[in-house]
């Protein structure tokens, strides 16, 4: 089996959903093979250019949303390349705005917030592998910033902030998203509302 499935011709250009999910099974494939055959896996870095682009974990899922909404691959693909940049979750305010150029493209909004109706992180340790969240924190600073569809970015942000009060009830995981709220809360005056309103809830926690 041929570890290399991406051509020269294929290095440079964008790839679609399927491009990219064909590209991932080979490379899965191949992994098995080495592991069933006992055959040896020498991990040398990117094999062409972009691969990391490809590999990561949130680019099948922004491509898929992407075509959902007859979005630009090109301009998805931007967004991906940023991410797939990130060693971790925006932390200072300087990452968090590396998002800023994005929320003011309505395609690569409308296409994050189709990929947030269903890209929900799995608060079980057995699925934590396969999600991204590093694209998942971006893609949240994504829409905190955007002035496009902005009720419907207020609207997914507290349906997030949902989602970690009822399947983390524990609140163990919520301290990156209250960042989010912490660090951009001087620019959005509903940020500041969704802070307060996940540290009431921690207080609560705290206080039993």
């Amino acid at each position: 089996m041929e570890y290399n499935s991406i051509t020269k011709n294929e290095e440079s250009k964008v790839p679609t959903a399927t491009e990219v999910r064909e590209y991932l099974k080979k490379e899965e494939a191949y992994l098995r093979d080495c592991i069933s055959n006992h055959k040896s896996y020498v991990i040398t870095g990117p094999k062409f250019p972009g691969e990391t682009i490809w590999r990561s974990k949130i680019t099948i899922a922004l491509l898929e949303a992407a075509e959902e909404i007859g979005a630009s691959n090109e301009e998805i693909w931007e967004l991906c390349k940023k991410i797939a940049q990130a060693t971790h979750a925006p932390v200072t305010r300087k990452e968090y705005l590396r998002m800023e150029p994005f929320a003011q493209k309505e395609m690569t909004v409308d296409t994050v917030l189709k990929l947030l109706e269903t890209y929900i992180p799995p608060f079980e340790d057995s699925y934590r592998k396969v999600f991204d969240y590093v694209g998942y924190y971006y893609c949240l600073a994504l829409i905190s910033l955007s002035d496009y569809r902005k009720e419907d970015c207020e609207k997914q942000l507290w349906t997030t902030i949902d989602q970690f009060f009822k399947k983390d009830p524990g609140l163990n995981n919520i301290s990156v998203l209250l960042r989010n709220m912490k660090v951009l809360g001087s620019q959005r005056t509903v940020l500041k509302d969704m802070k307060e309103c996940i540290e009431k809830e921690m207080s609560k926690h705290s206080a039993t």
